[in-house]
């Protein structure tokens, strides 16, 4: 979408004019602008040429995902506000973390803190002060099948629809950008699309950058997912003990590859599985039933969400974290979710 179009100028014979116009893309992905059609007015004014001119140099542009959420949190953390955004930052509990430094006891430190030794010598309480363990491997396991081309009538901002895709693609890099902040090394792999796309952990400055260049074109197929083939994949080229975070939208009928494929990566990982709730869904079951298609619809959105609720308790009994949230409030869940194992020195 262009803004400032049409626009009329003057320009006198053997002179060139400059000018420029504010363009929002609509969706994600490569572009390119297209020729520019020209109107040249007669001297008399009465008649006009009409010229198609080829874009000059390179016209391609690519649209990124969404940097709202990253730029909202650095300003956020650097003032200490996360919590408006959503994001709980709980106290440690002083269990697997890496040892950072002796300091005074302060209330509310737990007895495990205290080291003894250096009390005696002190002759006062000194507690040992502990940060989030770094150096971690954080993956990225991105379903790109038929159900993330689902679109909710709500509006992100006021602004596009966004497909359940586009907001995990944002959700992604907004915990990629706290991971990697806290020295983790952030990884992508994706499955269920032609030709999935595999980017090994790395905690580089460059790491956001290459992330994003890997996903910005990136579209939902009309594939199912096989989570048993990605987590193949992810089990044979991640040796390092990592936190797979799994991005997917859950049916009931998944358990038959899904189940062995947690089972692969639990050998070794950490798994995530985030899985986005249809808002449509939960609307239905609050709607007002007058009629008997009304009915229809609110027996069937029960039982759906009846069945999605046993594959999530089923999941955690197996020692899966999930997530079940609707699309907005993946970013936040997320973040909180990983704060939440680093916290408790699970990851």
């Amino acid at each position: 979408m262009a803004r400032g179009l049409p626009y009329t100028c003057w320009v006198a014979a053997g002179s060139r004019h400059e000018f420029g116009y504010p363009a929002i893309a609509q969706a994600r992905g490569a572009h390119r602008f297209g020729s520019v059609a020209t109107e040249i007015d007669a001297p008399l004014g009465l008649w006009c040429w009409r010229r198609q001119v080829a874009a000059g140099g390179s016209s391609e542009v690519r649209v990124y995902p969404d940097f709202a959420r990253i730029a909202q949190y650095t300003l956020l953390a650097t003032d200490h506000r996360l919590a408006q955004i959503g994001l709980l930052r709980r106290r440690r509990r002083g269990e697997g973390m890496e040892f950072q430094q002796l300091r005074e006891y302060r209330q509310g430190d737990t007895p495990r803190q205290i080291d003894w030794k250096a009390t005696a010598r002190q002759g006062k309480l000194i507690a040992r002060d502990y940060q989030d363990e770094r150096n971690q491997q954080l993956m990225f396991l991105l379903d790109c099948g038929q159900r993330m081309r689902t679109r909710e009538t709500e509006t992100e901002g006021g602004g596009a629809v966004l497909s359940h895709f586009d907001h995990t693609l944002n959700a992604m890099l907004l915990l990629s950008y706290v991971a990697l902040r806290q020295g983790d090394g952030v990884g992508l792999a994706t499955f269920a699309h032609p030709q999935p796309r595999f980017v090994a952990p790395r905690r580089s400055g460059s790491t956001l950058n290459h992330l994003m260049n890997a996903v910005y074109d990136l579209e939902a197929s009309a594939l199912t997912p096989d989570f048993l083939a990605a987590g193949r994949t992810i089990a044979s080229r991640v040796r390092k003990r990592s936190l797979i975070v799994l991005l997917t939208n859950l049916r009931e009928e998944d358990d038959d590859t899904l189940m062995p494929a947690l089972s692969i990566l639990q050998r070794q990982h950490l798994v995530v599985v985030a899985s986005l709730r249809e808002p449509g869904l939960i609307a239905l079951r609050t709607a007002r039933v007058s009629q008997f298609e009304d009915a229809l619809a609110y027996a069937a959105a029960t039982e759906y969400l009846y069945a999605r609720q046993r594959s999530i308790a089923v999941l955690r009994k197996r020692g899966v974290y999930c997530l079940d949230v609707a699309p907005g409030e993946l970013p936040m869940g997320l973040v909180n979710q990983y704060w939440n194992m680093k916290r408790s020195g699970v990851f």
